[in-house]
């Protein structure tokens, strides 16, 4: 569980956002979107992450 946790906190710079945010940031980011998709489909299409690093 400990690698895990390491893993989540390692960083990586988001190109939309221009900063360093972890891999728990980027899931929990993910999941906003995710919700706001099943919310209204047609208004806000999922887009889902793809890795650039």
């Amino acid at each position: 569980m400990a690698h895990l946790d390491q893993r989540l906190q390692k960083t990586v710079l988001h190109r939309q956002l221009g900063r360093h945010i972890s891999y728990e940031r980027l899931v929990r980011l993910e999941c906003h979107k995710l919700v706001r998709h099943l919310c209204d489909p047609k208004q806000d299409p999922y887009q889902g992450l793809h890795m650039w690093w």
